[in-house]
Formats: structure tokens, C-alpha cells, sequence
């Protein structure tokens, strides 16, 4: 078989037994059976499914990991499933894990990341972990298709291109939640039928910044009947994606900010730029990084990589540190320039363009500083940590979102005589797979 084959349709249903919710939050089986008339020893990925269930599935596709399979019937629940609040789950791909008593579902959690963590680091202290209210969500994709009748907007199913409408959601702002019912009407008279588009939104202080994807071929007459019958919505700033990737502004009406309430800071992210999810989420992480900076007193000047667009700096430099910050998209620094000189705090950041995955600062270029926070995205930074290794730089605070790759970089400060000291987990992307953790580096 292929490394990734769909299954014909008749493959016969399979009676398992759930062993354990993997690192994805599907549930997982084994089983030796015969598949496309192989018999082999297989994994089974199932969706929706709890550890010690009995279930039927109906295998769909073949991977190299295993047997992707969707559920057809529980015979035996477990005494851990709950009726989801959503109306939207099993449909909507965008939360997987509502089925599980809460308690259950944040403790897989927390050893999804503490076990490789302790594995690797047996003194590491890990904290309980902070977790995000429901209808807390600020920043959300959305896709949107128009059919011959209407124009629907939601999410995509799991594992599938078929968009679920959504009509209440448990996770997102009311005011994005509002915003997509807004939309409906005047992208059904934009858009062609077929048409498929993705829509950016970020709630900022004031309103939604929204971008869209998708409607780069529309005349200006439609767009301008746009903008008249959203510009009287939540929307406060419109921008479309052009084809060689640079954002078109299409409407503002009010200037975009985004305060950070607990840290008294405000940003000016670009549009369709990334935030912390929820507020919660970006204060756990805010406080996790000035406790661990605090635990040594001599810090003054801070290297930041993959700054964004300022969410860490502009407290950073609130608290009086002096902060040189590198990331490579220019509009995000431009929005840390803008943002620090309107607080007047100007002169404690220097902002520069490095594109740290392919030219990472050297040791050299490190040395300087008493401490370095490091943000990567979920591919990590393996290169750059080997640079930080180097350094002797005697406080390294990492951020991350994806644990293998944590895993991966943390080997090479651990083996460069630094210590992981405790770690942080945080969960604002609640009912999903995603967990993130901050985590303090001492040098020994």
C-alpha cells in the first residue's frame, strides 16, 4: 500500500478495544487483521473515542502510522464520557475532546507534556496547569464557501474539506461569534458560487481586524458594497490577501490597538497577525516569563526571538528591562516600534529583522545578554538552540507549542549544562490537542 491511501468502502468494520488517547487526542487501538488484503499487525486512529471503550470503526485510510478510522457505534462507553456542550461537536473539526469528563481531559494534558519532560529531566518541577475560560477565544480562522443557495461560514470537519456551519460556539468571543452571522449576507452577494475563502479575524480593543483570503479577483465596485454593509458591523479594519502575499487595506475606521489589561501595554498587530489566543492564556504566559526572569535578579538586558508583534516586549520593557527583539516579518517589528514609542519606552527596544531559522544569532552575538526568551513555532528552533547552548547566556525562559520539538531543543541546553528548572503548562485552546508551556533554563 501507498504511505497514505484512502480505503475502498468496503472495508469491513472493525470491533477494538481503546488502549489510550494519542499525542493528536484521537483514541488509539491495535489490532492484527487483514486490510486491503494484507494482514498485518495495525494502529488504529479513531476520533471521539475514550481508553477502555469497545467501538466499531470503519477503516478509511492507510497511513504510514496506521489505519485512520471513523467511529460507527460505542457497544461500551466509558464511565468518563460526558455529553459535549456544543451542538456543532462530532461535526466541527475544531474541538475534538468535549466528550471527556474536564478533570480527565486536562490531566492527559498535563502528562502529555510532563512525561517526556521527566523522561528527559527527572528534578524538572512541573506546575499545575492554567487554563482558559469557555468563549475566551480572540483569534480564529474561519472558513467560508458560497452554495448555490447560501454562503456558509464555520469550521472545517476533522480530517475533511466539508465546512460545518457554526451557529453557537462554546470557545470563540461572542463578538467573533456574532461577527460570522454578519458576514453571511453581504459574502453571499460577493462571492461567486463555489468560491471558497479563509477569514482572519482578531478581536482587538476596540473591534474586529479582519482579513480575508480568497477575493483577490473581485472588482473594486463589489468590494466597495462590502466595506458600506460591514463597516456598519463590529469590523474596525479590512484588509484582502493579494496573490504575491502583501495585504491590501480595503477600510478602517478607528485605529487598531490591543491592550494587555494586566500588564497595562498596548500593541498594534498587524493584520491577520498572530495572537495568544485568550486573554488568560497571554496573561499565563506574561507572568510565567517575569517569575522567571525575577528568579534572577541580575537581568537587565533581554534578547527576545520570534517577538511577533510585541505581546512579551512592550511588558518587558513596562517592567524596566532593556529588550533587543528579532523576528523576521517587518510588519510585526514595525508594530513593536510603533507601540513602544506612543508608551514613551522607545528608547529601551531595538528592534531588528533575522530570519533565526536559516541565520540564527551566533554565540557571539548572544553572550551579551543575561537572559534570552525564546518563542519558535511549532517546527522549534533546533539551530538557534544550538547557538543558545553556546552562549552561557545564565537564563533561558522557552515558550512552546508542540512538545516534540521542545523535547528536541531542550536536549541541547540540558546537555550544555543547563538545568530545567520547572515548567509551565497552559491550555487556551481548549478541547483541542494543543498544549503550551513556558519553561525557565538555569545555567549550572
Amino acid at each position: 500500500m501507498n504511505r497514505h491511501e484512502k480505503l475502498q468502502k468496503n472495508t469491513d468494520n472493525k470491533l477494538l478495544k481503546i488502549n489510550y488517547i494519542g499525542s493528536r487526542g484521537e483514541g488509539i487501538s491495535n489490532l492484527t487483521t487483514e486490510i486491503n488484503y494484507r494482514k498485518s499487525d495495525y494502529n488504529f486512529f479513531i476520533p471521539f473515542t475514550l481508553p477502555d471503550e469497545i467501538v466499531v470503526v470503519k477503516p478509511t485510510h492507510y497511513t504510514k502510522e496506521g489505519i485512520r478510522a471513523d467511529l460507527v457505534e460505542i457497544k461500551s462507553p466509558s464511565p468518563k464520557r460526558i455529553e459535549p456542550k456544543c451542538e456543532h461537536f462530532f461535526q466541527c473539526g475544531g474541538c475534538l475532546l468535549q466528550h471527556w469528563k474536564f478533570e480527565d481531559y486536562s490531566c492527559w494534558k498535563v502528562s502529555k507534556i510532563s512525561l517526556p519532560i521527566l523522561r528527559m529531566s527527572p528534578i524538572t518541577t512541573i506546575k499545575t496547569i492554567k487554563t482558559s475560560s469557555l468563549k475566551s477565544r480572540r483569534h480564529a480562522k474561519f472558513k467560508a464557501k458560497k452554495n448555490k443557495s447560501n454562503t456558509i461560514i464555520g469550521f472545517n470537519e476533522y480530517r475533511s474539506k466539508f465546512i460545518t456551519k457554526i451557529k453557537k460556539c462554546i470557545i470563540i468571543e461572542s463578538g467573533l461569534e456574532k461577527l460570522i452571522h454578519d458576514l453571511e449576507k453581504p459574502l453571499n452577494k460577493l462571492l461567486s458560487v463555489g468560491d471558497e475563502i479563509d477569514i482572519h479575524t482578531n478581536l482587538l480593543d476596540n473591534g474586529v481586524d479582519l482579513l480575508i483570503s480568497g477575493i483577490d479577483k473581485i472588482d473594486y465596485y463589489k468590494l466597495n458594497i462590502f466595506n458600506e454593509v460591514i463597516s456598519k458591523s463590529s469590523v474596525i479594519r479590512f484588509h484582502r490577501k493579494l496573490e504575491n502575499n502583501t495585504n491590501e487595506l480595503l477600510f478602517t475606521k478607528d485605529l487598531s490597538s490591543l491592550s494587555n489589561k494586566f500588564f497595562s501595554s498596548i500593541t498594534f498587530p498587524p493584520p491577520g497577525g498572530f495572537l495568544q489566543a485568550t486573554v488568560e492564556g497571554e496573561n499565563a504566559i506574561l507572568e510565567s516569563v517575569i517569575q522567571g526572569l525575577n528568579e534572577n535578579k541580575n537581568t537587565k538586558l533581554i534578547c527576545e526571538l520570534f517577538c511577533g508583534s510585541g505581546t512579551l516586549t512592550l511588558p518587558l520593557l513596562k517592567k524596566h528591562y532593556q529588550v533587543h527583539a528579532f523576528e523576521l516579518d517587518d510588519e510585526s517589528l514595525k508594530a513593536v516600534d510603533i507601540a513602544s514609542r506612543k508608551e514613551g519606552l522607545g528608547n529601551r527596544v531595538k528592534v531588528k529583522a533575522r530570519d533565526l531559522k536559516n541565520f540564527p544569532l551566533t554565540s557571539d552575538e548572544l553572550c551579551i545578554y543575561s537572559a534570552i526568551i525564546v518563542d519558535p513555532p511549532r517546527s522549534g528552533a533546533h539551530l538557534q538552540f544550538s547557538h543558545i547552548a553556546r552562549s552561557k547566556v545564565p537564563v533561558i525562559i522557552s515558550i512552546s507549542c508542540n512538545i516534540n520539538t521542545f523535547i528536541r531543543d531542550s536536549k541541547i541546553l540540558i546537555g550544555s549544562n543547563y538545568e530545567l528548572k520547572w515548567v509551565q503548562p497552559i491550555d487556551q485552546f481548549l478541547f483541542s490537542a494543543h498544549v503550551e508551556l513556558v519553561a525557565l533554563f538555569q545555567l549550572k
